[in-house]
């Protein structure tokens, strides 16, 4: 969904060049962004749990490293190795990031199905009402319920926020009944809902996608931020939950 990788590998020939100290690594950085890609920027900087190695994050989500003083910056995963296994710094800064986003997002901006009985999970489900594996994930919702997983639907039109569909999906969210239009939409009925005076929060919601690195639909999020993956069955998903929640933070 976002060419932002072979543009990253661009920005790091651009930021080899000697002299990269603490006092300008934000203009440096910058300035190579405004020639690689000019939409995106800089949102901080800050130590990195490696001594000596600042963490430089993007306003696309992904981080940048560098050691201030060195001729070179990296992107990808910072890991520490422990005996065996290793710790990833940069998932658990994505997750800190993801879980914030969605504690901060409105609910009421989201098409809800809640849990039946004790609410056990809750996520936050990406989906365009096009997307075949979509359709499939909501044939589930009833038994994803019933095992009290409350799942909070986020539009996200893969073909683009001008597009038609995204156009449908604007005119769902401000449906009479949301989720009525959405279930017709998924079993391919005509549109019937009376449409009420709205803001779509659907281009908001594309772009919470592209902050999140979201590349298809659905895409799954544990409300602690974990991304669990794509289309998954009840108990795909259960275990999902199961298996993530039992990592240590």
């Amino acid at each position: 969904m976002r060419p932002y990788r072979y543009i990253l590998n661009v920005l790091l020939i651009a930021l080899v060049i000697p002299g990269l100290a603490t006092a300008d690594l934000r203009d440096r950085v910058e300035n190579a962004l405004a020639t690689t890609n000019p939409n995106l920027s800089v949102e901080g900087i800050k130590d990195s749990p490696v001594q000596g190695v600042k963490e430089i994050k993007l306003s696309n989500g992904e981080f940048l490293y560098a050691e201030p003083g060195s001729d070179h910056i990296f992107s990808g995963r910072l890991l520490t190795f422990t005996g065996d296994s290793w710790q990833d710094h940069t998932e658990q800064r994505e997750r800190q990031d993801r879980a914030q986003m969605l504690q901060d997002l409105d609910k009421g901006t989201a098409i809800t199905y809640a849990a039946k009985g004790q609410e056990k999970h809750e996520i936050y489900v990406f989906t365009d009402t096009t997307c075949p594996y979509c359709k499939k994930f909501q044939a589930h919702m009833d038994e994803m319920n019933e095992r009290g997983i409350t799942v909070h639907y986020l539009a996200l039109p893969r073909a683009g926020i001008d597009s038609a569909v995204a156009n449908n999906m604007a005119r769902i969210w401000c449906a009479e009944d949301p989720k009525a239009a959405i279930e017709d939409a998924f079993s391919g009925k005509p549109f019937s809902q009376e449409v009420l005076p709205c803001r779509p929060p659907v281009a908001d919601q594309y772009t919470m996608a592209q902050t999140l690195g979201v590349s298809g639909t659905p895409s799954v999020f544990a409300s602690d931020g974990r991304n669990l993956g794509g289309y998954m069955s009840p108990d795909e998903l259960t275990a999902a939950i199961a298996n993530t929640a039992s990592l240590k933070n």
